[in-house]
């Protein structure tokens, strides 16, 4: 007989994370209780609860860990870079992955997206997001590249971020992929010569 083992803290937060991206992505965002998150889990009501409130807690918890994975990569690969050319091409490739992407987490973040519709809290959140992205690029590339620490390029930062939305957006809503799959080098392009241009 295996030999019962606690689990840790992050271990607990992560299985009900798992759980209710599980749940959301099968039942939609507004249609997920805490007890169907509950339901997915090893833990009882109250094990749940210790860690989470509500289905838009954990949302926002599971939008963070996302945001933390994408700021992650940029640190990571911030030694492989050596011009302005590195800097545009890995920018076009992480926009592109951005909007082609399939992943359940994508699907969470347009739900996410959704509902910044009726709850401004949810905008607030993101916008802090958005601001931590921009700060943790600053950080890596401010010295080299003033394009993300001037004021005066505060609004072509904030277009980029949201062109990028509205692209995953419609590249989520029909099921024909083709066109986007068709126009890979005229996307990356578009988003190489952004960036080439404002950098």
């Amino acid at each position: 007989m295996a030999k019962f083992q606690r689990k840790t803290r992050e271990e607990r937060e992560t299985e009900i994370k798992e759980a209710a991206l599980d749940v959301f992505i099968k039942k939609g965002y507004r249609n997920t209780t805490m007890e169907d998150i509950i339901a997915r889990t090893t833990l009882s009501k109250g094990g749940v609860y210790r860690y989470f409130s509500s289905p838009k807690e954990i949302m926002i918890a599971i939008m963070r860990d996302g945001n933390n994975v994408d700021n992650k990569f940029f640190r990571e690969i911030s030694e492989e870079i050596h011009s302005k050319e590195d800097i545009c091409n890995i920018l076009a490739d992480r926009s592109m992955h951005k909007v082609l992407s399939t992943s359940p987490q994508k699907k969470l973040y347009l739900m996410f997206l959704y509902e910044i519709l009726y709850d401004k809290k949810l905008e607030d959140i993101y916008m802090e997001f958005e601001k931590q992205t921009f700060i943790q690029l600053e950080n890596l590339f401010g010295d080299r590249i003033s394009f993300f620490k001037d004021k005066d390029q505060e609004l072509n930062r904030f277009f980029m971020s949201r062109l990028i939305n509205a692209l995953l957006l419609v590249h989520a809503l029909f099921s024909d992929k083709r066109i986007f799959e068709s126009n890979k080098d005229y996307l990356h392009k578009m988003f190489f010569d952004f960036y080439n241009e404002y950098l």
